[in-house]
């Protein structure tokens, strides 16, 4: 697999570097060449020039070795989105980045004004926060944790667009990054107004209740108490076979939903016109088969070609996946800025 040299000065081509990213610089060629000792990587930061000024980004060895620093497929995708896309069609589009790592694409998709979200672990917000509030705003730039598969109702789908760059490398979170794409990209339902009216009812009901109840004399009260508990004692006894039945449901169903990939309910989710970008570096390992096998019968999947913009990775196959949702109807492309 490849990967970044950690070294400043072999991290582009064209004139000098004065160890501040200002050498001249040639946008269309990316020379990387590859370096596969870790600490070294950590060392210095990495820098990317971008437009008229530079993207700094820290690295760190106390964070976990496959998110803390950059690697290939970002840079990549980032110089995809700043050639080929461009602030015109990323301005004020609501964005998020799953393992956002580090931050350079996150950082990146922010200085062409988009709203993203970059999505990590915990662990890796301290460095996260540190690169974006040393490259662009905060107002429009947010970290926060999403664990793949979890509920992402804190996040309001659905998203314009979802981002990421070498997410596929372990089989056992196929599924789960498969469902967390799908429940992004959908429309989530949400509560009924019928069902609060039934709701506050319900509740105004036994408030009157309770103060009718409080009215009656005392005889009566007791009365009533007494028969209470014989009626409490038989449906105790009528609860404790409910309860078992109850149980041995609630086993049932709790199999059949260990035994169901949670991908599943999240694709019958109402699906949204998110376009969703995937980089990575095709490596054959088996995880990126497993995602490609099911992803194509829920996503339309197109892969995008980037070597005429990185002479420098022609020895590297890095792919950038464009996905959209199968079942969604198409808008209509009146000329080439109209959609993402």
């Amino acid at each position: 697999m490849g990967r970044r040299s950690h070294k400043v000065k072999d991290q582009y081509n064209g004139g000098k570097n004065n160890g501040k990213g200002t050498g001249s610089f040639d946008p269309h060629s990316l020379n990387l060449p590859r370096g596969w000792d870790y600490y070294e990587r950590f060392k210095d930061p990495f820098i990317l020039p971008f437009q008229t000024h530079t993207i700094n980004i820290k690295q760190s060895s106390k964070g976990p070795r496959v998110g803390s620093t950059v690697w290939d497929s970002s840079i990549v995708m980032s110089k995809y989105f700043e050639l080929e896309v461009g602030s015109k069609l990323l301005k004020n589009k609501r964005v998020i980045e799953l393992g956002a790592g580090v931050g350079l694409l996150g950082i990146t998709l922010s200085l062409l004004e988009s709203d993203i979200v970059l999505t990590d672990q915990k662990c890796m917000h301290d460095i996260l926060h540190y690169n974006v509030r040393h490259n662009c705003s905060m107002t429009k730039t947010k970290v926060d944790e999403l664990w793949w598969g979890d509920d992402v109702s804190k996040f309001h789908p659905p998203y314009d667009m979802i981002v990421g760059s070498d997410l596929m490398y372990e089989d056992d979170c196929v599924d789960l990054l498969l469902a967390s794409l799908l429940d992004l990209s959908s429309f989530h339902p949400k509560k009924k107004q019928q069902d609060l009216d039934e709701t506050f009812s319900s509740i105004t009901l036994n408030d009157k209740k309770q103060q009718n109840d409080s009215s009656d004399d005392e005889d009566d009260n007791n009365k009533e108490k007494e028969e209470d508990g014989d009626d409490e004692e038989e449906e105790e006894e009528i609860d404790g076979d409910d309860l078992v039945n109850e149980n041995d449901i609630q086993v049932a169903e709790k199999r059949a939903d260990d035994a169901e990939p949670l991908y599943i309910k999240s694709a019958q989710l109402q699906p949204a016109d998110t376009v969703i970008y995937l980089g990575y570096e095709h490596r054959q390992m088996t995880a990126e088969s497993i995602f490609m096998n099911k992803v194509t019968t829920y996503f339309d999947v197109e892969t995008i070609t980037t070597r005429h913009l990185h002479p420098g990775f022609e020895h590297t196959d890095i792919r950038i996946l464009r996905m959209t949702r199968k079942g969604v109807v198409k808008k209509i492309k009146k000329n080439k800025d109209d959609i993402l």
